[in-house]
């Protein structure tokens, strides 16, 4: 009995091009369905003010979008074109809509930490230039995702497998002003925090210790997606690694967005009061009192403080944990 063997082709490896961005959309999914736990322990949240849930949901619904066009895109290369790269030659128009989705997520986020930053300290010279600098930085961002949005859609050819100048230097525009926004507001809020602590009350210190805490942790992460997503981009223009990043923007904001909201709750169960009702309106959120001004002019409330270690004193200092 004869047998006829068909010799068979290998193929063509195509993980060089497809490996980032397929690994970078199952990190992806993972972030994503993170952001969807936090949202549900987030939701019904009537307690914070209905423009804080109205963005909240907006991060939810935006974040799912994005994972859906990129799923549509991984579909698009690999299914219908599979083992071909002139298709790489263009970029699909929900890479581009993604984007914009990125942009958006972005911007909000660093504006809501902005808010936060003018929440806890709005007054002064220097506090409405760190205020103005900081929405610069954040309008820079966002005009620069704008134009990363534009050359995708007018010049789509130019993005992937070549890109272009002009993809180069909005793209640059973007994550770099995106990197240093979160750096600069980082800093700015950490400041303003730690000089927030008087001494007036152990539980506010160690109240303001752990919301520095959350804010560094907050910094860190989208700050270093953001450098590695440029380090990647400008270093390795031949290969698509920077995708794996740029996927996962949308994801790290949306997660640290939800993490801090969610994060109160657990801040007022360990540093808050007994007291319910005191309790119920920090939570609420109520601004940083000019607290040095309150030592000065009840000197007594040091000592009380010290005398009754359990007990608040009777002129509090907090913090917009609401907002943060």
């Amino acid at each position: 009995m004869s047998s006829t063997l068909t010799e068979v082709s290998p193929g063509t490896d195509m993980s060089l091009v497809f490996a980032p961005f397929f690994w970078g959309f199952f990190v992806s999914l993972f972030l994503g369905g993170i952001t969807i736990a936090q949202a549900y322990m987030y939701f019904p949240h009537p307690t914070d003010r209905m423009t804080v849930q109205v963005i909240a949901a907006g991060m939810v619904i935006l974040d799912l979008i994005s994972s859906a066009l990129v799923a549509q895109s991984i579909y698009y290369y690999l299914v219908p074109h599979f083992g071909s790269t002139e298709q790489l030659r263009l970029i699909t128009p929900e890479l581009s809509a993604e984007c914009l989705i990125s942009s958006i997520l972005t911007f909000t986020s660093q504006m809501y930490f902005v808010y936060q930053i003018y929440s806890v300290k709005r007054n002064g010279i220097v506090a409405r230039t760190v205020l103005v600098i900081l929405t610069v930085f954040s309008a820079l961002t966002f005009v620069g995702g704008i134009g990363c949005l534009t050359t995708m859609i007018v010049f789509p050819s130019g993005i992937l497998a070549d890109r272009s100048k002009d993809f180069k230097i909005f793209f640059g525009i973007a994550k770099g002003f995106g990197a240093v926004t979160d750096i600069f507001a980082t800093i700015a809020m950490c400041i303003y925090l730690s000089r927030a602590k008087t001494g007036i009350s152990t539980r506010t210190d160690h109240l303001i210790k752990s919301l520095i805490q959350y804010i560094i942790e907050r910094g860190v992460v989208v700050t270093l997606i953001q450098t590695l997503l440029l380090i990647t981009f400008y270093a390795a223009p031949n290969n698509l690694y920077w995708m794996a990043f740029h996927i996962n923007v949308t994801k790290l904001y949306a997660n640290t967005f939800f993490s801090m909201l969610n994060a109160r709750k657990h801040l007022w169960e360990k540093h808050a009061p007994n007291d319910t009702a005191l309790s119920s309106d920090l939570y609420n959120g109520i601004s940083i009192q000019h607290a040095r001004a309150l030592v000065s002019e009840f000197p007594n409330l040091r000592k009380q403080d010290q005398n009754c270690p359990n007990a608040m004193p009777t002129i509090s200092k907090s913090i917009i944990v609401s907002d943060v």
